[in-house]
C-alpha cells in the first residue's frame, strides 16, 4: 500500500523552494525522482497542484488549498516529533506504577509521592495488585515485585529487600513471651496470610493454624495491633507502631526473612522517566536489609 504521506514532502518542498531543482537539492534527490514522485500525487488525489511552465511553477486553487492543510500538519508533526524526543531528554510523560498491596500501599507510596515532588513533570499512576500472578507486565511501565521473578526473560534491577520481622503488642509478648526457634511459633497465635506460612531466611518454613489470616498487610497489623497474636510483615510496614512502642519486633537473625525487591519495566528503549524512577529507588533504599532497630530513622525519612 502507497502512504498516504508519499509525495506531500517533495510537494512542499518545491512550493517552498520554487523549483523541482531546488526542492531536489534540499531534501538530497534527483530532480525527475521529485517530478515524478509530485505527478503520482496529483494522480492519487485526481486533481492538478502545480501548473508548470518553462519559466515559473504556480499553485493551482485545489494546490494552494493543499499546501495550506499540508504545511500545517507537517509544522503540527515536527512539533510532535519534539514533544516525544523530550521522552528521551528529560523525566516527562506517565508511569504507570504496578505496586503490591502489602508493601506498596504503604512504604512505596509515600517514596512515590516524594518521587513526584522531584519530578513535577512526570505523572505517577499507581495500580495496587494483590497477587503478582494476576499481573500483566504489559499494562504498566513498571511493576514493583518481591523474591524469585517468575520470567527469567523479564527486563529487572534489584533495589532493596521486603524484610520481614516478627512483630507483637508489648502485652502479648509479656503474656506468651518470643518464640526463641521458628517451631516455637506453633504454640502461638499466629496471625499469617491465608496459606498459614510464615517464611524465614534459609528457606525455612513453618506452617501454623493462624487465629487470623488475610491477604493484606494492612489489615494482618490492625490484628496485630489489636493484641491478637505474632504476624511476620514488613518492618516498613509497621515502622510506626514499632518507632512508638505500640508494637516490639524480636530482633533475633533467625527470625528475619529478606525477599528481594525488584523493578521490572518494560522492554524496549527506555524512558528518562522510568531510568529516573530506578536510580531513584536504589537510592533511597540502598539495597539493605530493613531491621527493627531502624524503624525511628525510617520514621524520620519516610
Amino acid at each position: 500500500m502507497m502512504s498516504s504521506w508519499r509525495g506531500i514532502e517533495e510537494f512542499l518542498a518545491v512550493v517552498d523552494q520554487g523549483s523541482f531543482t531546488a526542492a531536489g537539492d534540499r531534501l538530497g534527490l534527483s530532480k525527475s525522482y521529485i517530478s515524478k514522485t509530485v505527478h503520482e500525487l496529483e494522480e492519487r488525489l485526481g486533481v492538478q497542484l502545480l501548473v508548470r511552465t518553462t519559466r515559473r511553477l504556480s499553485l493551482t486553487g485545489a494546490g494552494e488549498s493543499f499546501h495550506r492543510e499540508c504545511a500545517q500538519l507537517q509544522q503540527r508533526l515536527s512539533e510532535v516529533e519534539k514533544q516525544v524526543g523530550l521522552y528521551s531528554t528529560h523525566p516527562v510523560g506517565r508511569l504507570r506504577i504496578g505496586l503490591s498491596d502489602i508493601f506498596g500501599s504503604d512504604y512505596m507510596s509515600g517514596l512515590l509521592a516524594e518521587f513526584s515532588a522531584e519530578h513535577p513533570g512526570i505523572m505517577i499512576e499507581p495500580i495496587a495488585y494483590l497477587n503478582e500472578n494476576e499481573i500483566v507486565q504489559e499494562s504498566f511501565d513498571i511493576v514493583i515485585r518481591y523474591g524469585a521473578l517468575p520470567n527469567s526473560n523479564l527486563r529487572a534491577r534489584t533495589f532493596g529487600y521486603l524484610s520481614y520481622c516478627l512483630c507483637a503488642t508489648p502485652a502479648y509478648i509479656a503474656a506468651h513471651g518470643w518464640p526463641t526457634v521458628p517451631e516455637d511459633l506453633l504454640g502461638h497465635d499466629c496471625l499469617t496470610d491465608r496459606s498459614g506460612a510464615i517464611h524465614f531466611n534459609g528457606d525455612i518454613c513453618i506452617r501454623v493454624q493462624p487465629k487470623w489470616a488475610s491477604n493484606s498487610g494492612i489489615a494482618l497489623r490492625s490484628a496485630a495491633r489489636k493484641g491478637l497474636g505474632i504476624a511476620s510483615l514488613p518492618v516498613m510496614v509497621v515502622r510506626k507502631d514499632l518507632a512508638e512502642g505500640r508494637m516490639v519486633a524480636l530482633e533475633e537473625e533467625w527470625s528475619y526473612y529478606d525477599r528481594e525487591c525488584w523493578v521490572v519495566y518494560s522492554p524496549g528503549i527506555m524512558s528518562v522517566a522510568t531510568r529516573a524512577f530506578i536510580d531513584y529507588l536504589v537510592r533511597k533504599t540502598g539495597r539493605t536489609k530493613v531491621r527493627p532497630a531502624m524503624a525511628a530513622s525510617l520514621v524520620a525519612r519516610y
